[in-house]
């Protein structure tokens, strides 16, 4: 059998997914008499709060919205902490948005808090929040259960299963240890890395744990990132994995690919923009902006009155797609196999 971008990677993903770079269809809802609340003169009224304004996520959001023939306006507030979260959101509920969206894990741990803690006086209770790119919402307590939230939180998760993840690495190489890097205050990424060692001992791979350490007040320390690889390095890890962590991956990412590239090992990220930016050899993603379009479509489902919020489930768009980054496997003198360059995007070095 052939393989191309949209034939399913034999042996290495499980199946039904999908290594596809061209964006998901997503039908239009149809709107019901409840459209017409929302007209040019009053719009609906969407507050996004991310990280960065720049994310995929933010970009794939705008644009369905606009494509959808929803009246609405769309303000996007850029929140680099979510330790500034208890600051906003009395503003944000006193503005009395029709919907808010969120960005990432912590924001929205910041914004909505868990399932089992409603606390209206600290986290949003009154109006309906759409999140994206949320790694695990249920061992988050973000939600209940995928298929029925449990109150008006929904969203979209951006991240392969582990299994799917572990198979794309070792279809790479068979790796005998693999370092994975991460901030431990993430509650994301100690689920993502407690899912990848399960995975990895079933696959015969030992995991290096290469959690940041905390300063005396508790915060994670990025300037360990360089000691961090080198200790890996030491111990005979051959791979570098980073999975969807803010301060790791999206911070720190230019510092984690030089600092592999320098101690010879390879890097694997679960998350696209830090494979774009930095000189990092491979991963296996949900385009960003196809899982902003997808929390777009939910947003506009609540906004219509299609669907009420604690009725949409929280989904995974069914496609990933593998990137590849040739720059970096000459540095490692690592080159692709074919089955995957027959399927993969290659990312240009800058």
């Amino acid at each position: 059998m052939s393989l191309s971008r949209r034939t399913v990677l034999t042996g290495a993903l499980s199946a039904g997914t999908l290594l596809a770079g061209a964006a998901p269809s997503f039908a239009q809802p149809s709107f019901g008499p409840a459209a017409r609340t929302f007209t040019a003169a009053k719009p609906a009224r969407i507050v996004v709060l991310t990280p960065r304004k720049d994310v995929g996520d933010v970009l794939g959001l705008r644009d369905f919205i606009a494509s959808s023939g929803l009246s609405a306006t769309v303000e996007v507030r850029e929140v680099p902490q979510a330790s500034a979260m208890p600051a906003l959101l009395p503003e944000i509920r006193a503005s009395k948005p029709d919907l808010v969206v969120t960005v990432f894990t912590p924001l929205t741990l910041g914004a909505v808090g868990r399932y089992d803690d409603p606390d209206p006086s600290r986290f949003l209770t009154d109006v309906p929040v759409v999140f994206t790119s949320v790694t695990d919402p249920v061992a988050s307590r973000v939600v209940r259960a995928l298929d029925r939230p449990g109150r008006a939180v929904t969203g979209t998760r951006h991240i392969a299963p582990a299994a799917v993840q572990m198979k794309t690495m070792l279809s790479y190489r068979r790796w005998k240890k693999i370092a994975a890097v991460y901030n431990p205050a993430e509650d994301n990424m100690v689920v993502a890395v407690r899912d990848l060692k399960e995975e990895a001992a079933r696959q015969g791979v030992e995991i290096h744990d290469a959690a940041l350490p905390r300063d005396a007040s508790g915060a994670p320390v990025a300037a360990a990132i360089p000691d961090l690889i080198a200790d890996a390095a030491r111990a005979g890890a051959e791979l570098v994995y980073i999975g969807p962590d803010t301060l790791v991956a999206s911070n720190n990412n230019a510092v984690v690919a030089e600092q592999a590239l320098a101690h010879r090992l390879a890097t694997f990220c679960s998350t696209e923009l830090p494979i774009r930016r930095a000189n990092l050899l491979m991963g296996l993603v949900s385009p960003a902006v196809n899982v902003g379009r997808f929390a777009g479509l939910k947003a506009v489902e609540i906004l219509t009155g299609a669907k009420p919020a604690d009725g949409i489930p929280v989904e995974t768009l069914n496609r990933f797609s593998l990137l590849l980054r040739i720059g970096a496997a000459k540095q490692l003198d690592l080159y692709p196999p074919m089955r995957l360059l027959n399927i993969a995007e290659i990312v240009q070095d800058a």
